[in-house]
């Protein structure tokens, strides 16, 4: 097998047992790290120049809809789920066939990879067939990127005479196809998960279910829940289906900001994982993202970008923030609490990078395999040039979670490896520069029709009165 050896670079690993490391070396070989420690020989290797860089296990986004990147630049100040839904799961997603689904699954792959991302959930609820589907993965399998495909439903407009979506349960025959097919393996790049209603959206029966046939295949199984109460379609539904043992490590939720101290410690007591979506969340969302909170019942965060029509997704970013929302909400409680400023901070940038890196990983219950610089593990890394003015002279003398965390960006991600093959060398992709030109000119051309057939116009929202009382 083919042997990388990365010299004299600053290792961020995430591992505790390994810590950082200055002047480290990583050994890669085939598809694993073989070492991580100092003075690390192998003739036999490919070189690759550490100095003035920082190495990291690759990000992990534990909730994207990928499909949705040819949607970019729209929705930003959309109200919540009114305009969420009547744009998008209402008109636009109902225009997409086959071909969009790959196109926006590639690109938003192939924009992961660039900034860092080696592994992602991909919540893909736009699929109305196996031909969508097929292309989905066909997709995510061409990007080189790790992923576990989440395969979801549509929430279209109900028809005259229709079954609403709420009632209709996810359709086994799709799984047993996928599972006993092209996904019937959980050791390859691209694995199967099942992206569900939940309570929060289907009924009650319907998220039993769903949940019974995720763990029938042996599958991870997600939903968007948040908690609201008054606007579930079950309102007791995650305690129910506690009760029954249908939550534990096998069920992530995504968001769960409205959750009432009870029903957290129900599903983190049954052993459900939660990713928030910081940068999404604090656009319309009424309750802080779920981090701290989870903190305090001895859980471990995990993250994820969410949403493209919002902004770019980028998980450096979604680090960033979840870091900083944190800190603000850590000093806004000890300020209610009469004990501000702390002695010392609860909350610091390298809580941030873990839950973006071992928080993703564990999420999606592949923490045995990446999320950290840990030899037997999968080679899944990015190398980041710190000679770049965003970050310069951040080393050395300083913390390079912190440099990550509060300084990188894209550009400064020179290369990202996943299982042990460059997918971004020296700061460019290495997919084919021509075939994503084309695929661009095609992804534009995606978009502009499936704007015409939903009669979609973007047109500016005017400005909304401002709370009569902020709180603070």
């Amino acid at each position: 097998m083919a042997l990388t050896l990365i010299k004299n670079a600053t290792l961020v690993t995430m591992d505790p047992e390994i810590g950082d490391l200055e002047g480290g070396d990583v050994l890669v070989d085939g598809q694993r790290i073989a070492h991580v420690g100092r003075n690390v020989s192998a003739p036999a290797a490919s070189l690759v120049d550490g100095r003035d860089r920082i190495v990291i296990p690759g990000l992990v986004n534990a909730h994207i809809h990928a499909w949705e990147y040819q949607l970019r630049g729209i929705g930003a100040d959309w109200v919540g789920f009114r305009d969420y839904f009547a744009n998008i799961h209402n008109n636009l997603a109902t225009r997409y066939a086959a071909r969009d689904v790959y196109l926006g699954d590639l690109l938003g792959a192939l924009n992961q990879i660039r900034g860092g991302t080696t592994t992602i959930l991909d919540w893909c609820h736009v699929l109305r067939d196996a031909e969508m589907t097929d292309a989905a993965i066909d997709a995510l399998e061409e990007s080189g990127l790790r992923a576990v495909f989440a395969r979801g439903t549509t929430k279209p407009p109900t028809r005259e005479g229709g079954t609403p979506y709420q009632k209709i349960p996810f359709p086994r025959e799709e799984i047993r196809r996928l599972r006993t097919g092209r996904l019937a393996s959980d050791d390859r790049l691209v694995t199967l998960a099942m992206a569900i209603l939940g309570p929060d959206w289907g009924e009650y029966e319907v998220a039993a279910h769903d949940i019974r046939l995720a763990r029938e295949y042996g599958l991870l199984n997600s939903a968007h829940t948040y908690g609201r109460k008054g606007k579930r379609v079950v309102e007791d539904g995650m305690p129910r289906l506690a009760k029954e043992g249908l939550l534990g490590p096998d069920h992530n939720i995504a968001h769960g900001n409205c959750f009432s101290e009870d029903e957290l410690k129900i599903v983190l007591d049954a052993g459900c994982s939660i990713t928030a979506t910081c940068l999404t969340e604090m656009l319309n969302y009424e309750q802080a993202a779920m981090l701290g909170r989870i903190l305090q019942f001895g859980a471990v965060p995990s993250l994820g970008t969410d949403c493209d029509p919002y902004f770019n997704s980028s998980m450096l970013w979604v680090t960033r923030h979840a870091f900083q929302h944190q800190r603000e909400m850590d000093n806004r409680s000890l300020r209610e609490a009469g004990k501000w400023p702390a002695d010392q901070h609860a909350t610091h940038t390298r809580d941030a990078l873990y839950w973006a890196t071992m928080g993703g990983a564990k999420a999606l219950r592949l923490d045995s395999k990446i999320g950290s610089l840990t030899p037997g593990k999968q080679a899944d890394l990015a190398v980041i040039d710190t000679r770049g003015m965003n970050i310069f002279p951040a080393l050395p003398g300083g913390d390079p979670a912190h440099a990550v965390v509060m300084y990188a960006e894209t550009a400064d991600i020179e290369s990202v490896m996943v299982a042990g093959r460059f997918l971004k060398r020296n700061g460019k992709l290495v997919f084919p520069a021509e075939r994503l030109k084309k695929l661009n000119a095609e992804l534009l051309e995606s978009r502009q029709r499936l704007m015409k057939d939903g009669g979609y116009v973007y047109r500016r929202a005017p400005n909304g009165a401002p709370p009569e009382r902020y709180v603070f």
